[in-house]
């Protein structure tokens, strides 16, 4: 009824192999870091790892694989979602960049305080109305909400305060 599989000689890893691997990755899900396409291959690569290291070297030669262009790319993709500049921190951080290139990036978003208070503003109208916040439980609840969307403290502190009709 069922067929059994067939014992098949497992593929030899190759320079090549290893290679195609990375290209498909890149091709069907999009950019990835260099530290993510080293995981995945030692997992998948297991028996032999000699390889995966030229291959990666390889590509990222070419221009194929650039973890700096991926971050920036990341980094305006979520400021430009209202995103604080340490929640963007979080999130690239567990994307596998280096904190050199997370530093970069984050101060290349050209955005001030007072740009970062607009988007804070923005977060804290939609959830919590236009009034400045009085009661201090609503107050404790808001600057737990901005800042956990990655603002600091006192950005977070002027938007709870900031009224729409102060403007």
């Amino acid at each position: 009824m069922f067929r059994q599989k067939q014992d098949t000689k497992p593929t030899e890893i190759t320079f090549e192999r290893v290679k195609g691997y990375y290209l498909w990755l890149i091709g069907k899900y999009g950019d990835y870091t260099a530290k993510t396409l080293m995981q995945k291959a030692n997992t998948l690569f297991k028996e032999d790892t000699s390889f995966n290291e030229k291959a990666l070297s390889h590509l990222i030669e070419r221009g194929i694989v650039d973890d700096r262009r991926y971050a920036q790319r990341l980094t305006q993709n979520y400021s430009e979602k209202n995103i604080g500049p340490n929640k963007i921190k979080q999130k690239l951080y567990t994307k596998g960049f280096s904190s050199h290139i997370i530093n970069e990036c984050v101060t290349a978003i050209e955005t001030t305080d007072e740009g970062y208070l607009d988007k804070a503003l923005q977060i804290k109208i939609k959830k919590f109305g236009n009034l400045p916040i009085e009661d201090e439980k609503l107050k404790q609840k808001a600057l737990r909400h901005l800042i956990g969307q990655g603002f600091s403290y006192s950005v977070a502190n002027k938007a709870i305060r900031h009224s729409s009709y102060e403007d």
